[in-house]
């Protein structure tokens, strides 16, 4: 679910974190309307082609009849007026993290939630606790950061976003096989070029609970 197509913005930096919060209630501020009956990805902030959108949401259905485990992801152009004292006031860490939980709390995620915003540039990952106890672990959320990182330092966000939820689709699927137990990630995504000029800083690696159900 997409607004109407604007341009995008250059010299974009992110910050890419791994959330760990309490779960807060009580939701305002949030431009995204969507449910997880409707869409998996809105795209608020324009990181995405529309094709990438539809795509992604394909994979992630597939991920949710198979594990039966949710994938969100949202950006945003920037931060809600609403909320800008909000991040005055708390810093930006501990802003993103309530932000994330917020929402995963409205609409009941469970599993692995992505918000992401242009101004400023951030993006905030968290897996539920249930979740990353076996289905996609500790070490899988860190490699999921270094594919989004990767992708977002070559300003490659449609190949970052393809990558990130098939790498969590092929990670459950492996994870939850009868046959074994959760392995150590593999990363098979490509890097970004060794010129190329990065923009995104990696945040350290931490979880929370989303929802715990």
């Amino acid at each position: 679910m997409r607004p109407p197509a604007t341009p995008k913005l250059p010299g974009l930096k992110l910050v890419i974190v791994m959330a760990a919060a309490a779960l807060l209630a009580g939701v305002r501020g949030d431009a995204s309307p969507m449910s997880l009956a409707d869409a998996h990805v809105f795209d608020g902030g324009m990181f995405f082609s529309e094709e990438a959108v539809s795509e992604a949401d394909d994979v992630i259905r597939g991920i949710k009849q198979s594990f039966d485990r949710d994938v969100m992801v949202e950006t945003y152009a920037a931060v809600p007026d609403e909320r800008k004292d909000e991040l005055a006031r708390d810093g930006r860490d501990k802003f993103y993290e309530d932000w994330l939980n917020r929402r995963a709390k409205q609409l009941g995620v469970r599993g692995v939630f992505v918000l992401m915003t242009r101004e400023p540039g951030r993006v905030q990952v968290g897996v539920d606790k249930a979740t990353r106890h076996r289905a996609f672990t500790l070490a899988d959320g860190d490699s999921l950061k270094e594919i989004l990182g990767s992708a977002f330092r070559a300003r490659q966000f449609d190949r970052g976003l393809l990558e990130g939820v098939r790498f969590i689709k092929q990670r459950m699927g492996e994870n939850l096989s009868p046959d074994r137990g959760p392995t150590v990630p593999v990363l098979t995504a490509r890097v970004a070029s060794a010129d190329a000029k990065p923009n995104t800083t990696a945040g350290p690696a931490r979880t929370f609970p989303v929802n715990n159900r």
